[in-house]
């Protein structure tokens, strides 16, 4: 049967392709977790297991008998990832059916070839995904590395703390107060504080609508990711800051180095493994964006505002054709395109220092 093709004649249920490299899969997936694959490969180093608690030469019971307390602590946990993680992987096989509710029914690659060729809505919000997670990532990203540097250059210590209590804050603030609060400050009534000191300075003769114009909401967006996030960002930057040798910075010193070139040549080399692990781990979730896009946007700047998460969710609940089967294959393949940009990072963090983190 044709892949493409639709598999329910009225009375059967046939399966396909799609089903079987879902269950593959998985099963691969869940086996990589808790077995070595490489374990029948290594050499056995004939030694007495007795004297090797955490050899290959010891009984996968006797290791379990001998850590037992700590298997007993993990149980709530390996409990929780399998109902949470691992379970709702098996939802993936509707990404290759009709859904249907009680009787969904295999079409193979239907959804990917309609999604890939004849939605112009998926595409653009592809599109929009890829440049508001990116941009947003380099924006944050860059911000909270020359805040750590400023930072750390404080000598207060009692300031310094209250700087960096002052930036954190925002981060424990959900998204809904956040645009709650921009959007009082970027009000276009008399109570909204830029437009009217961009009036009174006379840069602008109206007021601009930051939040439902497509020329200024991405900007918009840009500045509160910023103000919530970068604070939080600092955490990593600071501890490597201060785990940097103060002997070379005297030595630099005495060398007739200031202080810009022991930044260039000290500071920032020892920042740089920090600063590519932060990127490659947040680079994991740039097709995840969804809360703040979605409290942020509205009809007017559909265009440039909606995401992938936010087009299933449209899709999904807003409209009143629901096609759960189609927005499975959107986001089977967001993942799917997210593990393909952290593979890639990584790689290329492997050329530039030699080593990855995955």
């Amino acid at each position: 049967m044709d892949i493409l093709n639709n598999g329910y004649d009225g009375n059967t249920y046939h399966i396909g392709v799609g089903v079987y490299v879902m269950v593959i899969g998985l099963i691969v997936a869940i086996a990589g977790v808790f077995i070595d694959v490489l374990k029948h490969f290594k050499k056995d180093l004939g030694v007495d297991s007795k004297y090797l608690s955490n050899s290959i030469n010891q009984s996968l019971g006797l290791k379990l008998y001998y850590y037992r307390g700590f298997y007993l602590m993990y149980l709530p946990v390996l409990i929780m990832i399998l109902i949470f993680n691992y379970w709702p992987m098996l939802g993936c096989r509707y990404a290759f059916t009709r859904y249907v509710i009680g009787n969904p029914y295999y079409i193979g690659l239907y959804h990917f070839q309609t999604m890939l060729t004849n939605d112009t809505f998926f595409w653009r919000a592809f599109r929009n995904t890829l440049i508001l997670s990116i941009v947003k990532l380099i924006l944050n990203t860059g911000f909270a590395v020359i805040i750590s540097l400023l930072l750390n250059e404080i000598v207060n210590m009692p300031f310094k703390k209250t700087v960096q209590t002052i930036v954190y804050l925002p981060h424990f603030m959900s998204w809904v107060v956040i645009f709650s609060v921009f959007r009082m400050i970027l009000s276009v009534n008399s109570s909204g504080v830029i437009n009217g000191f961009l009036i009174n300075v006379g840069l602008i003769d109206s007021p601009i609508s930051f939040l439902a114009d497509t020329r200024y909401w991405r900007g918009t967006f840009y500045v509160m990711n910023l103000w919530k996030d970068t604070g939080w960002g600092t955490v990593l930057f600071l501890a490597t800051l201060s785990g940097i040798s103060p002997d070379l910075y005297e030595a630099a010193q005495i060398d007739g180095a200031n202080r810009f070139k022991r930044l260039i040549y000290i500071t920032l080399p020892a920042l740089a493994n920090t600063i590519i692990t932060v990127f490659i781990l947040n680079l994991a979730k740039v097709m995840n964006l969804f809360e703040s896009v979605f409290v942020t946007k509205s009809s007017a700047v559909d265009s440039v505002a909606s995401v992938l998460q936010t087009y299933v969710y449209d899709k999904t609940f807003a409209g009143g054709n629901s096609d759960y089967g189609y927005t499975t294959a959107v986001g089977l393949f967001k993942s799917f395109v997210g593990m393909i940009l952290v593979l890639g990072c990584n790689y290329a963090s492997k050329k530039v220092r030699g080593r990855g983190i995955v």
